[in-house]
C-alpha cells in the first residue's frame, strides 16, 4: 500500500503576504508529499505577481503543482521554476497518480480576467486527457467546481459550477477533484466514486490535507481533512 498526502490550496488572493510559516509547519507536521494550488493566487494578479505567490510557496520545499483561477492573468498559466510546475491543461504523474489540471473559469457576471466558455474548459480537459502517460488514477485540480455539487453553491442556494468538469467526473471518475472559486462552498462530498474537495479561501487560511492510498492493483481511495493556517 502506498499513501499520497497532498496539502491542498485555493483562493489565496495574496495581496503580498502569506502565512508561509504556517504552511511550512503544516507540511512538515503531516508528512506532505505534494502541494496542489486550485486557482485565484492573486487578485487581478499578472503573471510576476503569480510568481511572487508561488515563490513564497516554493519555500514549503515540496512538489508543487498549480493552475490559475479566473483573478489570475491569462499569461500567467505556465510558470515553471524549482518544485513549481504548471498543470493547466496538462497533466503530470507523481507516485502513482495522474494529475490533471485546469486553470481559469467558466463566465461569470463579473467580467474578470480569466474566463472562457464552457467548449474550451471541455477542450483543455479533453488535452489534459490526452497527456495522461499512463492509466494510474486521477487526481483532478480544477479551478471551476463542478456543477450541481457542494462545492459550486452560492449563500442563495444556486448551482454555478461548471457543467464540462461536472461531465469530465461523470466520465473518468477521478479519485479526487480539488477545486475552489465558490468561496462559500468549502465543502468535502462524493460525486459517485469520486471524492470532491473545495476547501475554502486560502485568503481566510483555510486548507486541506487529502490522503490517497494506493493498493498494490493501483486501485485507490482518497479522504480529505480540513486544517486552518
Amino acid at each position: 500500500m502506498t499513501t499520497v498526502k497532498i496539502l491542498g490550496l485555493a483562493d489565496l488572493h495574496s495581496r503580498g503576504r502569506l502565512a508561509i510559516n504556517s504552511l511550512i509547519q503544516i507540511a512538515e507536521e503531516n508528512v506532505i508529499d505534494l502541494v496542489a494550488v486550485a486557482g485565484d493566487l492573486t487578485n487581478f494578479g499578472k503573471s510576476e505577481k503569480v510568481k511572487k505567490v508561488l515563490v513564497e510557496l516554493d519555500k514549503i520545499n515540496k512538489p508543487l503543482f498549480y493552475v490559475p483561477g479566473n483573478m489570475d492573468s491569462e499569461d500567467s498559466d505556465n510558470i515553471e521554476f524549482s518544485n513549481v510546475k504548471p498543470l493547466h491543461g496538462k497533466a503530470r504523474n507523481f507516485q502513482g497518480l495522474n494529475f490533471l489540471g485546469l486553470g481559469a473559469s467558466n463566465p461569470t457576471p463579473f467580467r474578470t480576467p480569466n474566463e472562457v466558455p464552457e467548449e474550451m474548459l471541455s477542450l483543455l480537459l479533453g488535452k489534459a486527457l490526452d497527456e495522461k502517460p499512463n492509466d494510474d488514477p486521477i487526481f483532478l485540480i480544477s479551478h471551476t467546481p463542478p456543477l450541481d455539487s457542494e462545492a459550486d453553491k452560492l449563500r442563495g442556494g444556486r448551482h454555478v459550477g461548471s457543467f464540462s468538469v461536472r461531465d469530465f467526473i461523470e466520465r473518468e471518475k477521478p479519485v479526487v477533484v480539488l477545486c475552489g472559486h465558490i468561496h462559500e462552498s468549502k465543502s468535502i462530498s462524493m460525486i459517485s466514486e469520486t471524492l470532491c474537495v473545495n476547501p475554502g479561501p486560502g485568503a481566510h487560511g483555510n486548507a486541506v490535507i487529502i490522503e490517497v492510498k494506493l493498493d498494490e492493483e493501483g486501485k485507490a481511495s482518497a479522504k480529505a481533512d480540513f486544517i486552518e493556517f
